[in-house]
């Protein structure tokens, strides 16, 4: 031991050094972030409610989204950014209800903006034809992706404010969604020609459930039927729900993944909240990875320490940036505050918030993943606040 070393005694000493200032510097960084497991509408929420608001203060995309040359990429981006702000909102105004006029009219333009043809052009691209079209709303197939988050924005408004708004367009995009997900057996229908995917369709069927109580629709037995179908889906070892399954028959084509049940623990308890928390409770299970301080979900399941896409965003060693982040809802859902505080402990070590004037930030993320972290910590049920 120690052959060929001068003066091993100072060796290990330098050794004890090191480990003592790591020890030191990872216990100054949690006291430094602290416990984060307030979820009323805090001065931090409020400050990052402002940065989210002015990035998208305009008539027209914003630059962030604007300067994308690719348009597909550019619309879906822009739509989810938009959805995810809309649904961060409407959970502020449910919990400060004195909040839900300013909110309703900040939402009622951005939904403005994603019913323009800049936005929407990425689902006409992928289906060459236009998802706002007459005859395309009456079709059987297909948009999915757009229809449901536009549809759950349209909905969040009207759960806001009674005056109508958008409420033609609200009707004919519920129906749009009811025929296509009566048109299969499995109730699920495409996001793109020939790709399914399950968590698109949780935000579309989502949608109908705010519609019902908003439009005074009734589409209490489809919802039931794709909750049945959906759980017929599980994996047969862990109970997750796989990530795309195949149109037609609706077989797996991919299995679960960790951004797939971390946004599901936001949209799921929109339709049933005893089995959004059965699925969070499933993830932890299988996924979840804790430290002292600090928590986060990964993103396959098994095999990929590292990876980057669409859906997970960046996977170092495993964990997943966006499984993590949704997954702050399953637990504020479940009012696990020890759980909630390590999660956003996590996003704050990765995302590193800053302050300026009276607004709030992550540093290192685009002014999409503010949107989503801000929706997913105040997650929350909704209901009609103008009765």
């Amino acid at each position: 031991m120690f052959v060929g070393i001068k003066n091993p005694i100072t060796l290990v000493k330098k050794i004890c050094a090191y480990i003592i200032a790591i020890a030191i510097g990872y216990t100054s960084l949690i006291l430094f972030l602290g416990n984060q497991n307030d979820f009323g509408v805090t001065e931090d929420i409020l400050l990052r409610k402002n940065f989210i608001t002015h990035s998208l203060d305009s008539s027209t995309l914003p630059s962030v989204f604007s300067s994308i040359s690719d348009p597909q990429q550019k619309g879906e981006y822009a739509l989810v950014t938009y959805a995810m702000a809309t649904y961060a909102l409407t959970n502020i105004a449910m919990m400060e209800p004195k909040m839900k006029d300013e909110a309703s009219s900040i939402i009622k333009k951005w939904i403005e903006i994603v019913l323009r043809k800049e936005v929407s052009d990425f689902d006409t691209i992928a289906w060459n034809e236009a998802p706002l079209d007459e005859s395309v709303l009456k079709k059987d197939r297909g948009h999915i992706g757009y229809y449901g988050h536009v549809n759950l924005m349209l909905g969040a408004y009207a759960l806001l404010t009674s005056n109508g708004e958008f409420k033609e367009v609200h009707q004919k995009m519920s129906e749009a969604i009811r025929r296509r997900a009566q048109k299969y057996p499995h109730r699920h229908t495409e996001t793109y020609p020939n790709e399914t995917y399950i968590a698109d369709n949780t935000v579309a069927i989502a949608s109908l459930r705010i519609a019902d109580m908003t439009l005074g629709t009734d589409h209490n037995q489809l919802i039931n039927e794709w909750l049945e179908q959906t759980k017929e889906m599980e994996d047969e070892e862990t109970g997750l729900l796989p990530f795309q399954i195949e149109s037609q028959k609706g077989l797996e084509l991919q299995t679960y993944r960790g951004s797939h049940a971390g946004w599901d623990s936001f949209f799921l308890p929109l339709i049933d909240q005893v089995y959004a928390a059965k699925q969070f409770e499933r993830f932890k299970e299988k996924m979840l990875i804790n430290i002292p301080g600090f928590s986060g979900f990964k993103e396959y399941a098994k095999g990929t320490l590292f990876a980057i896409d669409r859906d997970s965003g960046p996977v170092f060693f495993g964990l997943s940036t966006s499984a993590t982040g949704f997954s702050i809802a399953g637990a504020r859902y479940e009012d696990n505050e020890q759980l909630f505080s390590k999660l956003l402990g996590s996003i704050e070590f990765f995302g590193v918030s800053v302050t300026k004037n009276d607004e709030r930030h992550y540093l290192t993320a685009p002014v999409i993943g503010d949107a989503i972290i801000l929706a997913m910590r105040t997650a929350t049920p909704w209901k009609i606040l103008w009765k």
